[in-house]
């Protein structure tokens, strides 16, 4: 103790002193310079950051600072205040003692960062740190992860195979990791791997290929595509899946592209089966739900890849896409990422469209989207592209071997049952038959798919093959017979029809219930009556079947409708057949003419058809008010009926008795007209009867006769749709009435009257 502190100057200012300066001087700012040399060293700000954070890095610095600071302390030389006995000593020498033990701390922090450094320097000692700390890190992991990448561009940029070797194992590791117990589930990866690979896919594009290299069998992708997990790829996997090809096709890396498709041929063939069936002691399917899940996970699938082509048509890449049509690794041969039988080539054409223009009008946009292809007219160009790879695949056919007895390439499907369908296929036929005769007269194309044989038209007749342009035209045919058959023969559909029934019923009550109010007299004698029956209309039968060629609007209630506006008009002709006395006048006058005829409220009521009582309303004139849906003016009750349809009556205030008011009765419809339609009953109360006659049926054929003497036209594709009714309207010949008519200068001629002619003949 005597020693350290007779030599206490020369331990400061000999070793530690000099030790803390050299260390500030010279071994921090090499520091400094080691972190910028590692930019440069792997191009990344991310492993600079990643360095900087190193707990060691962080303790050095801490290290130097308190070292700095112990030699502070030291050159205040603050004396003891205290007197603590055995310890003082220490005390006394505690200044030297920490810038002691700060300076060798200095020096260890020094020994250990310059070994950090060296390993940064190391890309394999790098990564296994990394990898370290990534596998037992969860705070962050997506730091270190991203680390990582850049090591993994960094191999790539200096074609280092072992250390991609260890890379590629580690983000094998971390991918299986991140879906291991997932499965059956929708997979979306954190966005650092998504753009990991990207940026990798970006860098071993415009690199030059290398005879022998790990990266050369499209394993990136492979690390999207889960082979043993059976877990679900994502709308978004998919999507950057889409993307990424899109990159390496941009650099024309063709054998990227194809490296891909042998790793998806591989996972549709073996871990995309269709799920088994799995049935109870009754033969019942029990595990349905599986069954669809796997059957909407394969479509997917699927429907990326027949995008894929249509995408490699556009940009011209036909030799890719022979090779890729024809690849398999199974003998006999088996393609399962495009057809193998006609039937599936044209389902699958028929599909594109629908799913165009069904389900989104952006939908292959969104999800596959073409270079330089945007607008409104983005996603019809798109099926385009795709139709014509579905095409050039129809031509394929021709060239595939049955190895089966029953297998035929050439078999074409059966049309399908719908109406609506089948127009649908006549019309896609069109642009596939289009299609097929360009690919066919286009040797280049044709070669690049090994399909140059097709050229000669002799071929066909060679090789006992109908024309491609027959077997389209067969299949037309065949749709063509079908659906005028189908059009023919079909039933009216039931629920349908019952639906027919119900807006009937509805509509009319509906439409008399409307009008009883004007209609609410008692006449039983000494009347006069107008009859409204119904209607019977031929109509398209289409309109009343399950399988309907197009929407039909309406169908269902049109006739009702057409009954009801009849009904309407017809009815309210009864206030001009009770000959009322009639005044022409403005509208500022119509309501003081009516002041004028000292109307009684208990006795009276005004009838208004076909005004615009709102408008009167804004007016404010005084007396008119609107109590929920009812009219009155100084108590005198009005029925506003708005019905602009009758000139006669339209635009006009009757003003008549209560007791004058006319009568609805609802008469059975005659037993003749019942027999004769087939009518029923849908209404017991109002008497309202309907029914749908098929015109093709024998036994409507009476019906059929009766319309054929009025009407030349093929019958058998219509129906006749019949409602029935006979409602009697019942109004009194000598019945007192003034009708007070608005004046409008664009309709009405003749005088116009003024106040002092209006007189009242409603007492009389």
């Amino acid at each position: 103790m005597q020693l350290v502190s007779t030599d206490y100057p020369d331990i400061i200012g000999v070793a530690l002193i000099p030790m803390i300066i050299s260390v500030f001087a010279i071994a921090l700012p090499l520091l400094l310079q080691t972190i910028s040399r590692i930019d440069d060293k792997y191009g990344s700000t991310k492993l600079v950051d990643t360095f900087r954070k190193e707990p060691i890095c962080n303790w050095y610095i801490v290290t130097l600072i308190v070292a700095i600071a112990f030699y502070v302390i030291w050159m205040l030389q603050l004396p003891r205040v205290f007197d603590f006995g055995v310890l003082n000593w220490f005390i006394e020498n505690s200044a030297v003692i920490c810038v002691a033990v700060a300076t060798i701390a200095l020096v260890i922090q020094t020994i250990t960062t310059v070994n950090l450094t060296y390993t940064y320097y190391h890309p394999l000692k790098l990564f296994k740190r990394l990898k370290r700390k990534h596998n037992r890190s969860k705070k962050n992991r997506k730091r270190y992860f991203v680390s990582i990448s850049n090591i993994l561009f960094y191999s790539i940029q200096k074609n280092d195979e072992d250390l991609s070797r260890e890379l590629l194992e580690f983000y094998f590791d971390v991918f299986i990791t991140y879906r291991k117990n997932k499965e059956g589930q929708i997979i979306e990866y954190p966005q650092e791997y998504y753009d990991s690979i990207f940026a990798a896919n970006e860098l071993l594009s415009q690199r030059e290929k290398r005879t022998i290299s790990h990266f050369n069998d499209g394993t990136l992708f492979e690390l999207l595509l889960d082979e043993y997990q059976h877990t679900i790829i994502s709308p978004k996997t998919y999507k950057f899946i889409w993307i990424c090809l899109l990159q390496v096709s941009h650099y024309n890396r063709d054998g990227f592209v194809m490296a891909y498709w042998r790793k998806a041929h591989q996972l549709f063939n073996l871990f995309l089966k269709p799920a088994e069936k799995e049935y109870d002691e009754r033969f019942n399917i029990i595990n349905q739900d599986e069954i669809s899940k796997r059957e909407k996970e394969r479509e997917s699938f699927l429907e990326f890849h027949y995008a894929l082509g249509g995408l490699l048509m556009y940009l011209k890449k036909y030799k890719l896409l022979g090779e890729m049509v024809y690849w398999t690794n199974q003998e006999p041969p088996k393609y399962v990422l495009v057809p193998e039988r006609m039937e599936e080539v044209i389902k699958r054409y028929m599909e594109v469209s629908k799913k165009g223009g069904y389900i989104s009008p952006v939908y292959y946009e969104q999800r596959y989207p073409f270079p330089n292809i945007s607008g409104v007219k983005a996603d019809g160009i798109i099926q385009m592209w795709v139709k014509r790879y579905l095409s050039m695949l129809f031509l394929r056919q021709y060239t595939l071997q049955s190895y089966y007895i029953h297998s035929n390439p050439l078999n074409m499907p059966t049309p399908p049952d719908g109406l609506s369908e089948m127009k649908h296929w006549n019309d896609e036929l069109d642009s596939l038959n289009y299609f097929v005769e360009e690919y066919q007269k286009d040797r280049k194309i044709l070669k690049a798919f090994d399909l140059k044989d097709l050229y000669d038209e002799k071929w066909f007749e060679q090789n006992q093959k109908e024309k491609p342009v027959d077997l389209i035209s067969k299949l037309r045919k065949d749709i063509n017979e079908k659906f005028e058959d189908r059009k023919l023969n079909q039933e009216i559909d039931i629920d349908i029809f019952n639906e027919f029934k119900g807006k009937t019923t509805k509509i009319l009550t509906n439409t008399f219930d409307f009008y009883y109010q004007l209609f609410s007299g008692n006449i039983d004698a000494n009347y006069k009556s107008i009859f409204i029956g119904g209607r019977y209309q031929v109509m398209e039968k289409a309109g009343f079947v399950a399988n309907q060629e197009m929407a039909y609007m309406n169908s269902d209630s049109i006739v009702a409708e057409g009954v009801a506006l009849e009904f309407g008009n017809i009815s309210i002709n009864v206030l001009a057949l009770m000959s009322p006395k009639k005044y022409l006048l403005k509208e500022e006058d119509i309501f003081k003419a009516i002041d004028k005829l000292n109307l009684d409220s208990k006795d009276n009521v005004i009838v208004a058809i076909g005004v615009n009582m709102s408008y009167f309303s804004m007016l404010n004139i005084p007396g008119l008010t609107l109590e929920g849906k009812n009219w009155s003016y100084n108590q005198i009750k009005i029925i506003s009926i708005n019905n602009q349809m009758n000139d006669l009556v339209r635009q006009s205030f009757f003003v008549l008795k209560k007791s004058d008011l006319p009568a609805i009765v609802y008469n059975e419809v005659s037993e003749k007209i019942i027999t004769k339609f087939k009518l029923q009953k849908i209404d017991d109360s109002k008497f309202i009867y309907a029914n749908i006659l098929d015109l093709n049926k024998p036994d409507n054929q009476a019906i059929k006769d009766d319309i054929l003497n009025v009407n030349t036209e093929d019958l058998s594709k219509l129906v006749l749709v019949c409602v029935g009714i006979n409602t009697e309207i019942r109004y009194k010949p000598d019945t007192n009435c003034i009708q007070l008519k608005i004046f409008s200068q664009f309709e009405d001629r003749g005088t116009v009257n003024i106040l002092s002619d209006v007189q009242s003949i409603l007492g009389k």
